[in-house]
């Protein structure tokens, strides 16, 4: 929620002119203490309510101390956690309308992550309460993929990058006080949007890296895939997947930008389509090469200022050694068999391959 100038005039008022502490402040108006104290070093720097009044609050930094909200983002987690994660901005819309919702509270999507955190909810557990719903769907995909041997499968999706700085402003030093960076100079990162594909002997088969803005439609799935497919090999109808030739299958997400046109192309070329069941990440090699791969731009930021953008992302993509690649793949693999109760029970012959949970906290 974003408070108005009359609750930031009394604010400012109780600590500066009545002696009043600032958790006091924040316990009247129901805010956090440092809100108030951001509040109050505003007005002493500037003489102004807000700390740039042209923008004033772009975003809802209060919100988790609203209770009709929080219990409703709890009643919507509980009832139908994938609306959460899938229509963010429709269901902060709809919140906005419930009775007893104040309409001076304005909610921003950029609160999410604290709301889940107060709710007690992190997108870990809503994407485990998503998959325990259609636990049986995924139980029958594992068994497909782990059916399909590893060199077979190549793995594609996409990821954004949306431009941001990657040096931290401020910091903490003895004692807990906190200052400026002032001698390392801003470093932003190109805005870029990346779709690869990768295999399990090959590595990075095929990579394509835009800068446009963080969304990709059909049309640029199709680009994509005309410039895979030729690498890629024919299934063979059949034959047991032993004896099928590597590169044949491909696995990709549940995306809006893949389109039946697509798929359509696929099967002309002898392509395997194999879509991942809905929330089910943890069965997507690439997820992990994509999280390695972020760090590796931003690595390269650091140690090549000088040198164009382009130039930064292809070191980062030809540092994903094949052999990193594969472990990826085996962990999918793993995880995969962790969803095969006849494979992973306490009786199967792959229960020694997992560490139990610890029954005690250390």
């Amino acid at each position: 929620m974003v408070f108005d100038d009359t609750a930031r005039m009394l604010a400012v008022s109780w600590v500066l002119f009545e002696g009043f502490i600032k958790k006091e402040a924040a316990r009247r108006l129901e805010c956090h203490r440092s809100t108030v104290q951001g509040w109050v070093s505003a007005y002493i720097a500037s003489g102004e309510w807000w700390t740039d009044p042209v923008l004033r609050n772009r975003h809802a930094d209060n919100v988790i101390y609203d209770s009709h909200f929080l219990q409703a983002v709890n009643a919507v987690i509980l009832s139908d956690a994938e609306q959460l994660i899938g229509n963010i901005k429709d269901f902060f819309a709809f919140l906005s309308t419930l009775p007893g919702y104040r309409d001076s509270y304005k909610t921003s999507i950029c609160t999410l992550d604290r709301v889940l955190r107060a709710a007690a909810f992190t997108y870990r557990r809503l994407y485990r309460m998503r998959g325990e719903r259609d636990q049986e769907r995924r139980m029958d995909f594992a068994r497909v993929l782990t059916a399909i041997p590893r060199r077979c499968i190549v793995s594609v999706d996409q990821m954004h990058k949306d431009g941001a700085e990657l040096r931290r402003r401020r910091a903490r030093w003895l004692g807990g006080i906190r200052y400026d960076y002032l001698s390392r100079a801003e470093k932003n990162m190109l805005r870029t949007s990346t779709m690869m594909a990768v295999s399990y002997e090959t590595g990075v088969i095929y990579c394509v890296t835009t800068q446009t803005p963080p969304a990709q439609n059909s049309e640029d799935w199709l680009i994509f895939l005309e410039g895979l497919l030729p690498t890629m090999n024919e299934l063979a109808p059949g034959l047991p997947w032993a004896l099928q030739p590597e590169t044949c299958v491909l696995l990709y997400e549940n995306a809006p930008i893949h389109s039946a046109e697509a798929d359509a192309w696929m099967a002309a070329a002898g392509i395997f389509p194999l879509r991942l069941p809905p929330y089910s990440p943890d069965f997507q090699p690439i997820e992990e090469v994509f999280s390695e791969l972020s760090r590796l731009l931003k690595t390269m930021h650091y140690a090549f200022p000088e040198e164009p953008d382009a130039l930064r992302h292809a070191l980062a993509i030809a540092a994903l050694t094949v052999e990193k690649i594969g472990t990826h793949f085996e962990h999918c693999l793993m995880e995969a068999i962790r969803n095969m109760p006849e494979l992973a029970c306490p009786e199967g012959p792959w229960r020694e391959a997992f560490e139990p949970l610890p029954t005690e906290r250390e």
